[in-house]
C-alpha cells in the first residue's frame, strides 16, 4: 500500500512506522526513533517475583521428599529438625521475598493508574494503531492513511493512544 502524506502530499517519502524503525538503508535519527518506538507490553507480575515463587515451590517439593528420610547419622534433634524442615523454612523465606517484590510491583503500577495501556488487550489495540500509522520522512509527521491529519512527532503517542482508546481499528 502506498500512502500520501496529508501535509506535503508526498507519496515517495511516506513509510509505515514499523518499517521506518527497521529500515537499515535510511535509518531514523535517535530522537525520532525514540519518539516512535512501541511502548513495552504491560506486565502483571515482576520477573524476579516469578523466579522466587518457582524456587520456593522447588524447595517445598524438596522438603516433601526429605520428610520421610532420616537425615544422616547425627543423634542431634536440632540437626534432624533442620534437615527435615529446613527446605520449608527456606521456601517460606523465598516466598516472602517474592510477595514483597510483587507488592512493590503492584504499588508502582498503581502510581501509573492514569496511564494507558494497563492491560494486554489495551496494549494490543495500541499496537494495532501503531502498526497502521505512517511516517512522512519529508515533513516529519505521523498519520493514518484513511484521511487523518498529519500529527507532529512530538504528539505521536498522545494521538496514538487517543485513537486506540476510541476503539478505532485502522486498516493497513
Amino acid at each position: 500500500m502506498i500512502a500520501t502524506c496529508p501535509t506535503c502530499a508526498a507519496a515517495d517519502e511516506a513509510v509505515a512506522v514499523p518499517e521506518a524503525l527497521s529500515d537499515t538503508d535510511r535509518p531514523l535519527d535517535p530522537p525520532t526513533r525514540e519518539l516512535l518506538e512501541m511502548l513495552p507490553e504491560p506486565r502483571r507480575t515482576s520477573g524476579g517475583a516469578v523466579t522466587l515463587f518457582v524456587l520456593a515451590g522447588l524447595c517445598g517439593v524438596r522438603g516433601l521428599f526429605g520428610l520421610g528420610s532420616y537425615g544422616g547419622r547425627s543423634p542431634d534433634p536440632w540437626y534432624q529438625f533442620g534437615y527435615q524442615f529446613g527446605p520449608f523454612v527456606f521456601a517460606a523465606v523465598l516466598l516472602s521475598i517474592g510477595l514483597v517484590l510483587q507488592s512493590n510491583h503492584r504499588e508502582k503500577h498503581r502510581h501509573t493508574a492514569g496511564r494507558w495501556p494497563q492491560t494486554y488487550e489495551q496494549w494490543q489495540q495500541l499496537r494495532e494503531v501503531w502498526r497502521a500509522t505512517w511516517l512522512c520522512r519529508r515533513c516529519h509527521v505521523a498519520f493514518l492513511p484513511a484521511a487523518s491529519p498529519g500529527i507532529p512527532l512530538a504528539q505521536f503517542w498522545p494521538w496514538t493512544v487517543a485513537v486506540a482508546r476510541r476503539g478505532e481499528r485502522p486498516g493497513r
